[in-house]
């Protein structure tokens, strides 16, 4: 089932329920992938393979799978691309209460 080209959704660590490509198949047990993970060698039970199989080939570049992903219909999630800041929205600061013991006590 796991091929070089399968999409596949990553299930466990930092980049869960993200979109990958498998770009070169390790050993029994991992594989590598790319995509809008980060490229990395994962065990294959941490992913779910998908029923599309992209045209890469074996150790493709990140832009190859990203053309790819875009040409499957997948959105491209740019990695170091900062979040849009939420509009910032100027609060009336409230006046501060004077307890009359504490001014006393700050004039003496």
């Amino acid at each position: 089932m796991i091929e070089i080209g399968r999409l596949c959704i990553k299930t466990a660590g930092r980049d869960a329920m993200q979109h990958c490509v498998v770009i070169e198949i390790i050993d029994d047990n991992y594989v590598l992938v790319d995509g809008n993970t980060r490229r990395k060698k994962v065990n294959k039970s941490h992913l779910e393979p998908l029923n599309k199989v992209l045209s890469v080939k074996k150790g493709a570049d990140t832009k190859t799978v990203h053309e790819e992903l875009k040409k499957a219909g997948i959105e491209i999630r740019v990695r170091g691309e900062a979040k849009k800041p939420k509009p910032q929205v100027k609060k009336a600061v409230p006046e501060k209460k004077t307890d009359k013991k504490n001014s006393k006590k700050k004039k003496e």
